[in-house]
Parts: C-alpha cells; sequence; structure tokens
C-alpha cells in the first residue's frame, strides 16, 4: 500500500465532505514534504522520498530527481539492485564481462553483472538455482544505453518478489504484466508493455513494491531491507525534537523516532498510522490507517452532546463523558474539555471506526494564536477572488470578495487556510494591563481581553475613559482599535444574575472568549431591589457610556417582520446562514440551543421571533425563539405543596392571629425524578397530581428559585398501542398526527410508578420505555400540550 496515495485518498473524503479543507489541488504538492525540489507530483514526490532514506536512489544532482526523464536498461538495473540490497556487491563485479556490448568502461558494468548472475540454495537434490533478474538479448548484448519498456521493468520487479516464469506463464510479457496486476505493483502506473517509463514513474512502482509480500512469504518485502513497519499509532507531532536533538516524529505514549525524512506534512498529526523503519529504526514513512475513516474538521462551537463544525455540519456525541479527546499530548474525554472550551476554528481530526463509531478526537493547536499571521484590513480590501488558499469567514465558508473593511484576517499557513472575523466590541475603555504603551489585555464592559502585539499601536491612540470599538479575530483576541465613528456593533446577552448594589452579569449571545465560551460582561446598573429581579433571564442589549456602568434594554419581540419558514429556512427575505444560531427561551426563562429540526412545526410566526442578528452577508445569524417547540418544559406530574403562616397582631395584641399567608411551591414528578421537592416559588394556585409542563422562572438574588411558566396537558383517551409510529415518533390520531417527543414520560397509574429510563437517559431510553408502557396495555391515555401545527407533542403517557 502506497503512503501518499492513501493520504491523498484521505484529503479527497475530506473535501468531499464539506469538512475544514486543506491545501486545494493546485497546492497539494506543497503538503508533501521532500528533498527534491523538481517533483510536482505528490505522490511521486512521496515515493522519492522513501526510496531516498532507503539509499535506492540519490537524484540527479543537488535537489533535483528529474521525474519526466526516460531511465535506460543500465539506470533501471542500478535502482534494481539497490532495491534489492546487493550494492555493497557491485565493486567485486565490476571486472566481470558477461555482455560484449558492456566493456570495462561503462560506469554500470558491475550493476548489470549483479543483476544478472545466478543464484543457489540449498544443495544435492535440494539445490535449487533462481536466474538473474535480468537478461540479454539473444546475440549476447545487454543494450544498457536503450530505454527500457514497462514490460521489462515489470518483469524485473515481479523477479524480484520472487516470481519466475513457472509462476506468470510462458507467454511474455502478459504473464508478467498480470502478475503486477494482482499484486497491486503496477498500482497508479498505467503504461502500454513497450510504451517507455519515467524516473518518477519508476519510483511509484518500487515504493509499491516494498509493501508487497514476496512470494511464499506473509511478510512485506520491505523486511528484506531490515525495515520493520510498527503497530498503529498515533502521530501527535510531525515536527518534534529527539533527545539527541536531531529531527524527529512523536507518537503514542511519548515516543519519539528519529528521522532523516524531509519534514513530513501537518496533516498527519492526530491521524492513526503505522510507521516504517529501517535498520536503524529511523522513520522512512508514515502509512495513515485504512482502519475506519479519519476527518478534519474545523470546531466552531460546542454543545455538551454535539458540536458544530465548518461548512455548516453538526457532529453528535453519543457519549460525553466516554468519548476520548487528545489535547496537548493527553488523553481526556468531550465532557470535560466542553467545560474548559476550545477557541472557534481550532482544528481537530475525527476518528471514526468502520461502523460509523466517534472512536477519538485529537484536538490540534489552534491557528492564530500569535500575531504573525493576524491582520486588521484598514483599507477597501482589494482581492483577486482568485486565491488558492480555503476562506472562511465567522465559520462558514466563504470568498475574499466577502471580506469587509475593519475584518480581521487569521492565515493558517500549515492548512492553507484563511479565517475571517467581523466581530466587535464598543464600549468604555475601563483599564489596561501592563501599560498602554505594551498592552497585553484590555478592559471593556468588566472582561479582560487578550492583546495581540499587531493592536498596540491602535490601541495608543486611545486612553482609559474613551469609547471605542475593538477589533477581534476570530479566536476573541483583540487584532485592532477604531473610532467607533468608523466602526461599531450592538452586543446582546441575557442577564445571568443582578447583586443588591445593581453590579450585572450578562452572558453574550454574539460574541466568544478565547476558549470558544460566550462572553462575560460585568457592570453597576441602575437595576435593584424588584426591578433587578425582572431584568433576570431577560435578552437585552448591552452598552456602555461611562467606565464600570453598563446600560440595559430588554428585547421583547419584534426581532423579525416575517414569520420563520422552517423549511425554506427564510424570515421574509432573510435566510438563515449556514452556521446559525438557534435559541429558545419561554419568557425570562433561560436560553436553551436548539436545533432547526426541533421545531416540528412547519412556521413559527413573527411574534414568536425575539431577536435576530444579520452577518455581513445579511443572513441570519443568531435567532432567539419565544416557546417556538415547547421543548423549554419539563413534563410530568405536578407536584403542589401549600405551607401556611399565622399573621399576627400589632405589638398590643402580639398573640392574636389576624390572618394567614399562603406560600405555594411546585415541583414535577417524571421519570428522571420520581420524588422531586416542590422547591419552585409561585403565586398561583395549582391542582396536584395534574399532568404539566414547567419552565424554572429565574433566581432571585436572595437564592428563591421560581415558576416561570405552566401548562395544564390535553389528554386523549382509549388510544390503541399500535397507534404509534415507533419509527417515526409520531402518534396518529383521528384528528391529527403528534409528533412524539424525544423525552416522553411514560406513567404505570396501577403501580404508581414510572417506567425508569436511568440517569443521564439516551432518546433510545426514552423509546424503551414507551415500548414497554404500549406492551403492558393495549390502550393508552396521552398528554400533549398543543396542537401540531403549533409545535406540540406527546409528552406524556400514562397506562393502568
Amino acid at each position: 500500500m502506497r503512503t501518499k496515495r492513501v493520504l491523498s485518498l484521505l484529503l479527497t473524503c475530506a473535501v468531499l465532505c464539506g469538512m475544514l479543507v486543506l491545501p486545494t489541488a493546485a497546492d497539494t504538492a506543497s503538503t508533501v514534504s521532500t528533498a527534491f525540489t523538481d517533483i510536482a507530483d505528490p505522490e511521486v514526490a512521496g515515493a522519492a522520498e522513501t526510496l531516498r532514506l532507503l539509499g535506492i536512489v540519490n537524484g540527479t544532482g543537488g535537489t533535483a530527481f528529474t521525474p519526466e526523464r526516460t531511465l535506460t536498461r543500465a539506470e533501471f538495473c542500478k535502482m534494481a539492485v539497490e532495491l534489492m540490497g546487493n550494492g555493497d556487491q557491485v565493486p567485486a563485479q565490476m571486472n566481470r564481462t558477461i555482455f560484449k556490448d558492456v566493456p570495462a568502461t561503462h560506469w554500470a558494468r558491475g550493476y548489470i553483472a549483479v543483476a544478472t548472475q545466478s543464484t543457489t540454495s540449498g544443495s544435492g537434490e535440494n539445490a535449487s538455482t533462481t536466474p538473474g533478474i535480468i537478461r540479454g538479448d539473444a546475440y549476447g548484448n545487454f543494450n544498457p544505453d536503450r530505454a527500457i519498456t514497462y514490460a521489462e521493468a515489470v518483469t524485473i520487479l515481479v523477479r524480484i518478489l520472487g516470481y519466475g516464469d513457472s509462476d506468470v506463464g510462458m507467454v511474455w510479457p502478459s504473464g508478467y504484466l498480470a502478475k503486477a496486476d494482482e499484486l497491486a505493483l503496477s498500482d497508479g502506473v498505467r503504461l502500454a508493455a513497450g510504451d517507455t517509463i519515467t524516473r518518477g514513474q519508476t519510483a511509484l512502482l518500487m515504493e509499491n513494491l516494498l509493501f508487497i509480500d514476496t512470494k511464499g512469504s506473509d511478510k512485506e518485502y520491505l523486511t528484506n531491507l531490515a525495515c520493520t513497519i510498527t503497530d498503529e499509532t498515533i502521530v501527535f507531532d510531525v515536527a518534534a525534537i529527539a533527545p539527541d536533538g536531531s529531527a524527529g516524529v512523536k507518537v503514542s505514549e511519548d515516543k519519539v523516532y528519529k528521522t532523516d525524512h524531509a519534514p513530513f506534512s501537518e496533516d498527519l498529526v492526530g491521524r492513526r498510522a503505522k510507521l516504517m523503519l529501517d535498520k536503524d529504526e529511523k522513520i522512512v514513512a508514515v502509512q495513515p490507517s485504512e482502519n475506519g475513516t479519519q476527518q478534519v474538521v474545523g470546531i466552531l462551537s460546542m454543545a455538551y452532546d454535539s458540536m458544530k463544525v465548518s461548512g455548516g455540519g453538526t457532529v453528535d456525541i453519543d457519549e460525553p463523558e466516554k468519548t476520548e479527546v487528545w489535547q496537548d499530548g493527553k488523553a481526556t474525554t468531550y465532557d470535560k474539555v466542553y467545560l474548559s472550551g476550545l477557541a472557534a476554528g481550532t482544528q481537530a481530526v475525527l476518528q471514526y471506526s468502520a461502523a460509523g463509531e466517534l472512536e477519538y478526537i485529537f484536538v490540534r493547536t489552534a491557528a492564530g494564536r500569535t500575531d504573525n499571521s493576524t491582520t486588521v484590513v484598514k483599507n477597501k480590501p482589494n482581492y483577486s477572488g482568485n486565491e488558492s488558499y480555503a476562506v472562511y469567514k465567522n465559520g462558514i465558508p466563504a470568498t475574499t470578495e466577502d471580506i469587509r473593511q475593519y475584518d480581521v484576517t487569521t492565515f493558517d499557513a500549515a492548512n492553507n487556510v484563511m479565517y475571517v472575523s467581523d466581530l466587535r466590541i464598543t464600549g468604555i475603555y475601563e483599564n489596561v494591563y501592563p501599560n498602554r504603551d505594551t498592552p497585553a489585555t484590555i478592559t471593556v464592559m468588566g472582561h479582560d481581553f487578550t492583546v495581540l502585539p499587531g493592536a498596540a499601536s491602535d490601541l495608543r491612540s486611545f486612553e482609559p475613559g474613551d469609547k471605542l470599538t475593538l477589533l477581534l479575530a476570530y479566536n476573541g483576541m483583540v487584532a485592532g482599535a477604531v473610532e467607533t465613528s468608523a466602526a461599531k456593533s450592538t452586543t446582546v446577552g441575557t442577564v445571568e444574575s443582578i447583586d443588591s448594589s445593581g453590579n450585572a452579569t450578562i452572558t453574550t449571545l454574539n460574541l466568544l472568549d478565547e476558549n470558544g465560551k460566550p462572553l462575560t460582561l460585568t457592570g453597576g446598573t441602575a437595576y435593584t431591589g424588584t426591578r433587578a429581579d425582572d431584568m433576570l433571564g431577560q435578552l437585552v442589549s448591552v452598552s456602555s457610556t461611562q467606565k464600570g456602568r453598563l446600560s440595559l434594554t430588554k428585547l421583547t419581540g419584534g426581532g423579525s417582520k416575517s414569520a420563520l419558514d422552517v423549511q425554506k429556512r427564510t424570515m421574509g427575505s432573510v435566510k438563515l446562514s449556514d452556521n446559525v444560531k438557534l435559541y429558545e427561551q419561554v419568557n425570562a426563562s433561560p436560553l436553551v440551543e436548539i436545533e432547526l429540526e426541533d421545531i416540528t412545526r412547519a412556521t413559527v410566526p413573527a411574534g414568536q421571533i425575539t431577536y435576530v442578528h444579520t452577518d455581513y452577508a445579511g443572513n441570519a445569524d443568531i435567532v432567539v425563539l419565544n416557546d417556538a417547540t415547547g421543548d423549554c418544559y419539563t413534563y410530568g406530574m405536578l407536584k403542589v405543596e401549600t405551607t401556611r403562616k399565622p399573621i399576627y397582631g400589632d405589638l398590643e395584641n402580639p398573640d392574636t392571629v389576624t390572618g394567614w399567608s399562603t406560600t405555594t411551591h411546585v415541583g414535577i414528578e417524571n421519570a428522571e425524578n420520581p420524588s422531586p421537592a416542590a422547591n419552585l416559588l409561585t403565586y398561583t394556585n395549582y391542582r396536584d397530581g395534574k399532568p404539566y409542563g414547567v419552565v424554572e422562572g429565574p433566581k432571585r438574588k436572595d437564592g428563591t428559585r421560581t415558576l416561570g411558566t405552566a401548562v395544564e396537558l390535553k389528554s386523549v383517551d382509549n388510544v390503541r398501542s399500535d397507534a404509534f409510529d415507533m419509527d417515526e415518533m409520531t402518534l396518529t390520531l383521528p384528528s391529527m398526527v403528534l409528533p412524539i417527543a424525544d423525552n416522553v414520560q411514560c406513567y404505570n397509574k396501577a403501580t404508581e410508578t414510572w417506567f425508569a429510563v436511568g440517569k443521564k437517559a439516551s432518546d433510545e431510553d426514552y423509546k424503551n420505555a414507551l415500548n414497554l408502557a404500549r406492551a403492558y396495555s393495549g390502550t393508552l391515555t396521552v398528554y400533549y400540550d398543543k396542537s401540531p401545527d403549533e409545535g406540540g407533542k406527546v409528552r406524556l403517557v400514562v397506562v393502568g
């Protein structure tokens, strides 16, 4: 199997899958490393480098290989002798005359003698003689300077593998050509028998031969050259330093192998591969794994059980706490990486098994963490539009024509990708560390932003107290700063908390920090007491007009004048971006990120679209919906606890009860929480034990948890078990077809127990519980929240 051909196939698959792309076809040669500088074909370059390290070829002078030059019979003979590891026998054969047209003065006389001599093994009756790998003509000539044909070259290589005329048939050259095809020796080379062959084509054939088993053996030919192949390992660093200071490659278990190979492509990092080692255990070649598939993606954002990646795709993480992640040379799990966060655009390798299961994620070093590749587009951009690198703006594929003034570009040379960001934040310059001349961090709206060195000159034009706009790279670092008249932005977020002094904490929607987490802003506000409680959980726009202070404005609707057409992905003339982030809340409940497929209704009315943010192209990249799916609620049986406390008289009658104060708390009992605490404060009277859905409201500054919204479920009795389509997860009723919620709750009224789903239940666990409920009784009572055209689903099923 040819090393570079496998790698090229993986690169092709990556492009077809819409993943983070790698170098374009025009630049592919640059990703394959070789000591020869005149080879454009990456496969030939890789083959020539392998043969160079094994001492089989040494070029044609300097750094030239001359891959297009036709080989003579003498030149091919020399390469074949070195391929057999018999080059040390040449000096002893220089004075031997075999062919009359190869005189003592011919440079290849010794090589030709070695190649044509027979070898004898065994003795007596068991003795056997193997003819040489190459022969002369019927007139006793070798024709050393005649161009060798493809048929002659293939015949020699097949013989090196131990096959002779008796193995391939007596009809030459068809027998040898057929054997070469059978052994995959001719992979990558398609020539007719009489065609001449170039140095580049010969390199491909000879590299193929290295990985083919010799006749009657289960060992690859390369073992004849004292080479070995390691078991599969993960490549961690292709530019590592060995203990003696020489170049090396680092793999699993912190092992570093030396290598004289020209620098390997960075694309190998994170891939599973086998290493081909020479007799000194130096790496000669790297074979990417054929087991399963590998994908290279750019991670745009992370949820607990999924990742949004470049190209608009989503990667599901079925078991976050078990999914292995390699980061900074150490093994961890996805759930831990999610908590710590990753910078947007961080490149990762996803390893899948042959069955399509995600085996591990390898996090590569994020591009643009330093300043040398990051630039602010200060003037009107002027790109040709024919650049050879891939462009991603705000995480989605773009072109250089999409770059605008004051955008920030970060070029990842290793992967030939330009990241473009138009993220910015406008506010008061509050503080700087360590000083204005050499700022390392700058504080705006209570957040400390890391400053890239190139931004220092911009920031020297401002001083604390000024209002400015920070221009942010795709990873959240400050790349520049401008006056608000040149560029500004509106920051949107939710109110997480407001303390008794009015100091607020805001989590942003449209800005991320250096770890890929939503940016946190802090500052004083005018909100205290009940006004502060009313702001908790609200979606707000945030601005600052003086140091340490935030101005908050509620966004209460009117985000769109048109309804959201789910199938068309439009709101009137506004399209949803490929990497749109959808959020849902119920009134002032915490925002929950959702996927478009979570919306089962055909349209979402404009009145339920709270906020829309559009990108540079006018497409919606952030949309906040109000109660569009019903999935923000927790469903089950309502548990109600009411406490009464006496109200006593005045100071003159302290023991006299003049009335009673009633406090009501509620909770939800369901399969995940069969014995809940009623801990949500409400001032509304509810009936205990009734089927409900509830949404928790904002937590008050004193820690009190409140009930936000509650809906009583509607019921349908005597539903037959065969009305459920468990493949489509729908329920067909006479008047409507209802989707079944992924986390549908199932209760057995006769036994007063919930059908168990276990901790950290999956969709399959809920489906299994529903099947058990259907098996228990032929008819069931189902509860749903609203009609299907309003996004309603089956939320609860009761039997018994």
